[in-house]
């Protein structure tokens, strides 16, 4: 009886620790989530063929980091269905905006990726 009233005790124990641990995990989590790390300004014209392979390897980057990220897309005029693609991406809990050239504001931090396609016109 006593031992197994040792071994209810050990296991309660154990729990509470894992309980306070998971919860200062997520904590830290919630805290690094609310600051992103790194900006990405993806510059996009006609780049419907290329958006969602350089989005999936930012976002892959990010979750191997385990830092956040934010990520802003610049339309240059696009003529394709690069428009609708990003409509799909605001679904994803990372911060998607779709801003006209010349509405951005430059950081020095801020990271800059360039899909514009040269027109063929």
């Amino acid at each position: 009886m006593e031992e197994l009233l040792l071994w209810l005790l050990a296991a309660y124990g154990c729990s509470s620790l894992l309980v306070l641990l998971a919860d200062k995990w997520a904590r830290s989590m919630k805290r690094d989530a609310e600051i992103p790390q790194q900006h990405y300004k993806v510059l996009v014209r006609d780049s419907e063929q290329v958006l969602e392979r350089v989005i999936r390897r930012l976002l892959f980057r990010s979750y191997w980091r385990g830092k956040p990220i934010r990520i802003s897309l610049i339309d240059a005029g696009s003529s394709d269905h690069t428009r609708r693609m990003v409509s799909i991406y605001e679904r994803y809990p990372y911060f998607f905006r779709l801003l006209e050239e010349g509405q951005e504001e430059q950081n020095q931090s801020d990271i800059v990726i360039d899909l514009r396609q040269e027109s063929s016109t």
